[in-house]
Order: structure tokens, then sequence, then C-alpha cells
């Protein structure tokens, strides 16, 4: 009996040893910061280890699409509202999601290789069923 106490002690002395290694390990502080504070541009940045360079630019790029994805959403929208014929609806959500698509590409193309890829893999599975009810995010704090 006394060796099984024992077993079991340094069993969960080495799970929580492991436990806490691992968790140093892969502890961000910049990535937790930018999931409290729903900072999904600082995620970004974090997560696919963007330069400041490549950062400025693929933030340059999402301002700039942002006012053509609030177009869409409204069109969108209003086409819902309106009772629009399922077809013009269809046609609205199909451009945005293009449009999307095409966004992403060219972010994307701005990171390392196989960020991009990683990007994209994340990214585009996302808007295949979008709502088109406002600006996609990537939820940092699911």
């Amino acid at each position: 009996m006394k060796n099984l106490w024992i077993t079991v002690l340094v069993v969960l002395g080495v799970a929580g040893a492991s436990y806490a290694a691992f968790y140093r390990l892969n502890d961000d502080p910049a990535l937790r910061r930018a999931a409290r504070e729903h900072d999904a541009m600082a995620w970004l940045r974090t997560e696919f280890q963007l330069t400041d360079v490549q950062f400025a630019k693929i933030k340059e790029l999402h301002d700039n699409y942002g006012v053509q994805c609030a177009r869409h959403c409204a069109a969108i929208m209003k086409a819902r509202r309106t009772n629009a014929p399922a077809n013009e609806i269809a046609e609205l959500e199909a451009v945005c999601v293009g449009s999307m698509s095409e966004h992403f590409q060219k972010v994307a193309h701005l990171m390392a290789p196989q960020q991009g890829q990683r990007y994209l893999a994340l990214v585009l599975p996302r808007i295949k069923d979008y709502t088109h009810e406002g600006a996609p995010t990537v939820q940092v704090n699911p």
C-alpha cells in the first residue's frame, strides 16, 4: 500500500511538472493580450509571425478592404429586408464571398509562404457559409 501512494504521488508530480513545462514553452503574452483585447490584427501579427513591413502592408489592405466589405454586407442586408428575389441575394452573396477570397489571397501573398498557406487554411473555410451580417472577424477567443 505504501508503494501505491508513492507511485500515485510520483505520477501526479510528473504530470503536474509536464503540464507546467508545456504551458511555459507555449505561452505567448502577445497572443494572450490580443485575445483579451479582441484585437484580431494583433492576433494576426503574432500568430503568423509578421514582420513590421508585412504587418503594415496587411493592415493597409485590411483597412482599405473594410469599406468594400461593408458595402457588400449592406447590399445583402438591404436585399434581404426588401425581400429581393432569392437569386439576386445569392448573387450578392457570391460576389461578397469572391471578394473576401480575393482579399484573403492578397493577405496570404504578403506572408511567408508556409504562413500564408496556414492563414488560407484557417480563413477560407469560415466564409463558405458566411451569414453576411457584418464584416467577418477571426475569433481570437472562441
